[in-house]
């Protein structure tokens, strides 16, 4: 877990940081130590709840972005659970995204696992230790697409080598080109947003 910044006052900008936007790096976590970095630079903004709803495209984005599986036990990945922390006192605004991708938070081995990182980074950010809240019922029967499938048409069929990245953000793919197109109203704005993307393996 990368540990929150500062929380007031201006901040020295890193290399690809903007002084005149709003600097947001997202940390994805899958199996056997594979993670994603994505940085991206949003409109200025210092309202949380504005800068909350305008990266709620992104977690798609980066769900599809490989074929991640379970961070805790290695099952293919359908769900995931997300932890944003936010610094609008600072000058230039940062924000921070952990986008950890879980098989199912049914399954209380892997809840109890994101639960303990969870706590983690409340303790590392000075924040009271209170239990991870368990997300709403899904409704019966209902079975979520798996990471790593077509952006979207979101069918788990489409799995597989063949998927194509979008050439513009390197991020989202895409099993064929009108799926690309169909989805293009909804990541349009998160693709022209993307500084840089990079995959790597820690293990």
């Amino acid at each position: 877990m990368e540990k929150p910044g500062p929380k007031s006052g201006p901040v020295p900008l890193k290399d690809w940081e903007r002084a005149d936007k709003v600097n947001l790096e997202v940390f994805s976590y899958g199996w056997e130590g594979k993670r994603a970095i994505v940085r991206m630079h949003l409109p200025m903004d210092r309202d949380m709840q504005r800068l909350h709803d305008a990266t709620r495209n992104l977690i798609r984005c980066v769900k599809h972005s490989r074929n991640w599986r379970c961070e805790f036990c290695g099952r293919l990945s359908r769900e995931t659970q997300v932890q944003t922390a936010t610094w609008v006192r600072v000058d230039p605004p940062r924000m921070a995204m952990y986008i950890h991708h879980i098989c199912d938070h049914d399954r209380a081995r892997c809840f109890a696992h994101m639960e303990q990182i969870h706590q983690e980074m409340q303790r590392l950010d000075g924040r009271a230790v209170t239990p991870l809240p368990a997300p709403p019922p899904k409704p019966t029967g209902e079975v979520y697409p798996r990471a790593g499938s077509c952006a979207g048409c979101q069918e788990d069929e489409s799995v597989g080598p063949e998927l194509q990245r979008c050439s513009g953000c390197k991020l989202t793919r895409y099993c064929s080109v009108k799926c690309q197109k169909d989805d293009w109203p909804r990541h349009k704005s998160t693709c022209k947003q993307i500084h840089s993307v990079s995959f790597e393996s820690l293990q």
